[in-house]
């Protein structure tokens, strides 16, 4: 495995924890709504930035769509970090980004849904 920045390490670690709780979210809002997948929610950005505390709003679906592959992350528009991740799809408010490298193998080591 290739040598990694710090920064970039803790980056992505950062975004496994704005992952996690956006699970919590899904959770929460699951036990009030029960399945309805077609729920607008509020999610946080999925970045890696320590003091992001922008919120991104997709239908539960959408979320869904997006943790189908534990490398995606939802971040907003500028938010995406190039050096540990690719731009896959692009939204409304949002965009998909799909972690590389060391960052792709710490986000499928720490989905919180294996």
């Amino acid at each position: 495995m290739d040598s990694v920045d710090p920064s970039d390490e803790q980056r992505a670690r950062n975004e496994l924890l704005f992952r996690e709780v956006n699970e919590r979210v899904e959770e929460i809002n699951e036990g009030l709504n029960g399945e309805s997948y077609d729920l607008l929610m509020v999610f946080v950005c999925e970045c890696g930035e320590t003091d992001c505390t922008e919120r991104i709003k997709l239908r539960r679906t959408e979320y869904e769509a997006i943790r189908a592959n534990p490398k995606h992350f939802a971040v907003l528009p500028g938010h995406e970090d190039l050096k540990i991740a690719r731009v896959i799809e692009q939204h409304d408010g949002f965009l998909v980004a799909e972690k590389t490298g060391e960052a792709a193998e710490m986000a499928i080591e720490h989905d919180p849904r294996t």
